[in-house]
């Protein structure tokens, strides 16, 4: 299945090819955590194959996919859209039914508290495939393959720190996901 879905990404990102090339590099990261923490291969690929399936779909297309309550919630930060309807489609048109793969790519842009080790592990290999260019990426990318939780709260802390940076307000469900992981691993971060 996983060459099928690979082929059908690629050309979904025939004119995006460095999201193909991320998408590939989150692949690569999803499947090497996998194979450490014991998490089924496939679903830690087609999770990375599909997290930004939608991503370059306009918003009206992507709408499509959600219900009232998410559009309403998400309309002041419509590029949480993506995660969400990505979530809806894989399971809608790719008849991707396994709950834990379509969570994992519902919750791939913020995370949330009590995640599945499926769910950290994307959020992680999407924040730090090698692709991306920010100094965090290789650090954080080291530390998922001795300490997924800790890697994560790195991920999540970087991640806000970067959108205060740019004077983004992080959402509340963004905060809720980076405590309930700060509380985890107290005593870890140095």
């Amino acid at each position: 299945m996983n060459e099928k879905l690979r082929a059908f990404v690629k050309e979904k990102f025939i004119n995006h090819k460095e999201r193909y090339l991320h998408t590939c590099g989150v692949e690569e990261v999803a499947i090497e955590l996998a194979r450490i923490y014991d998490i089924s291969l496939e679903k830690a690929s087609i999770a990375a194959l599909t997290h930004d399936i939608l991503k370059y779909d306009p918003v009206l297309d992507q709408i499509k996919y959600l219900d009232e309550e998410t559009i309403s919630k998400f309309k002041d930060i419509p590029v949480m859209y993506h995660a969400y309807a990505a979530a809806a489609y894989i399971e809608k048109e790719l008849n991707i039914t396994d709950q834990e793969i379509i969570d994992a790519v519902k919750y791939h842009v913020w995370g949330r508290s009590h995640m599945t080790t499926l769910e950290k592990i994307l959020y992680v290999a999407d924040f730090a495939e090698p692709n991306r260019a920010f100094h965090e990426a290789k650090k954080i990318r080291e530390i998922a393959k001795k300490d997924l939780d800790l890697a994560l709260v790195l991920a999540m802390k970087s991640s806000i720190d970067y959108l205060i940076e740019k004077g983004i307000k992080p959402s509340i469900e963004q905060y809720e996901a980076f405590h309930y992981y700060e509380e985890v691993t107290r005593g870890k971060i140095k």
